[in-house]
């Protein structure tokens, strides 16, 4: 800080003691320190205050950053970005929908004329056996015993 050399300190110091005189140089330079040491306590004070001050507010502006950042949610961006780019969609599915519900309403056949029934193979399905018919009673009791009787 200050460019002070050896030859400056003892310039300094012969000058002290021919000022102050030999027998009261001690408690001069006792009083000398003790002022610095009240200098350097207070430029301590004012610097930790200082730095403190600028904690505060750079801890003041990450807060606000923090809560504008909360306040963000991007799965809320995507879903609204989502929906309005499916609202169009949702109208054209609405319209054909209701072109389709409208004709039945009204008893048209025109939603069986616009959706052709698929054409399957002419098949002929074998007929199904017919079941044995039950027995009479008198006819089942007779095999029952065993054709005695």
């Amino acid at each position: 800080m200050f460019d002070i050399g050896w030859t400056e300190i003892l310039v300094i110091a012969v000058v002290a003691i021919i000022v102050v005189g030999p027998k009261d140089l001690p408690r001069m330079l006792r009083s000398l320190g003790r002022y610095a040491g009240q200098l350097k306590r207070t430029a301590g004070e004012f610097r930790s205050q200082f730095d403190d001050a600028i904690r505060e507010s750079e801890l003041d502006e990450l807060r606000s950053t923090l809560s504008d950042a909360s306040d963000l949610n991007p799965l809320n961006q995507i879903k609204d970005s989502v929906t309005e780019s499916m609202a169009p969609l949702k109208e054209t599915a609405d319209s054909i929908k209701g072109s389709i519900e409208a004709p039945q309403a009204a008893g048209d056949d025109e939603p069986e004329k616009l959706a052709p029934k698929k054409k399957t193979a002419a098949k002929s399905k074998p007929k199904p056996k017919p079941k044995p018919k039950p027995k009479p009673k008198e006819e089942a009791s007779a095999d029952e015993s065993g054709g005695q009787g």
